[in-house]
């Protein structure tokens, strides 16, 4: 009898440690990251388009380096970026840097999950350039794309020119009139034109042919750049 009573002793210990170890919250490296948005509104000089401002989001994701993303805003300005890493800083580029702010100067998180920069106002910071690029004579017409950079272009690995993508640097006609915003007192401002090889539904951008303008300084900034 002693001998059963000690089982069942035994057995009720074992149970009761199953229930407290069901009890216990799990373990951090089982939470999932909470999901938070960053949003805002920049006010810019009167125009339409983004016209060579960027907003670059930087996050820090666990076990992993750095990550920059490339957040699109619409024509009034706003923009809102979800993820779930941690937040480092948001910047925003004309050229070059007009605006930055690091985590810790940062808003709390609200109510709605987002973390809202307010107003960022880059009126006064910046100013406006239009901007003409057009075929040579007996050149053909088309499409290109145009980037603005402060200093030369960055290169890939081996030395391959930069790529640039449709969504931050769309198709524009050659002929047509372009409006840039950047700092007041800028240097080293280049300008990459890209013509693509073939033209309709067989363009291809990849093995098409660049173009290096500059540098140019504010007051130096040409009124139009001719691609051949």
């Amino acid at each position: 009898m002693k001998s059963l009573a000690t089982a069942r002793f035994a057995v009720l210990l074992v149970f009761a440690a199953a229930c407290g170890c069901r009890g216990e919250p799990p373990s951090d490296q089982h939470s999932v990251p909470v999901e938070h948005a960053l949003v805002g509104h920049l006010l810019l000089p009167t125009g339409s388009g983004s016209r060579g401002v960027e907003v670059l989001v930087r996050t820090a994701p666990s076990g992993s380096e750095p990550r920059t993303t490339w957040v699109l805003f619409d024509e009034q300005g706003l923009f809102s970026h979800t993820f779930r890493e941690t937040l480092t800083s948001i910047t925003v580029t004309a050229g070059s840097e007009v605006y930055r702010v690091d985590a810790g100067d940062l808003p709390e998180v609200n109510q709605a999950g987002q973390i809202d920069v307010g107003v960022i106002d880059l009126r006064d910071r910046l100013m406006k350039h239009r901007l003409m690029v057009r075929a040579a004579d007996g050149k053909p017409s088309g499409d290109v794309r145009v980037a603005m950079f402060f200093g030369p272009p960055p290169v890939g690995p081996v030395g391959e020119p930069v790529s640039l993508g449709s969504r931050q640097f769309p198709p524009v006609a050659l002929g047509s009139e372009m409006e840039w915003l950047l700092p007041h007192e800028a240097r080293g401002v280049y300008f990459l034109v890209e013509r693509p090889s073939g033209s309709g539904r067989g363009t291809e951008w990849r093995s098409g042919r660049q173009r290096l303008f500059g540098p140019f300084t504010s007051p130096e900034l040409p009124a139009e750049l001719i691609m051949e």
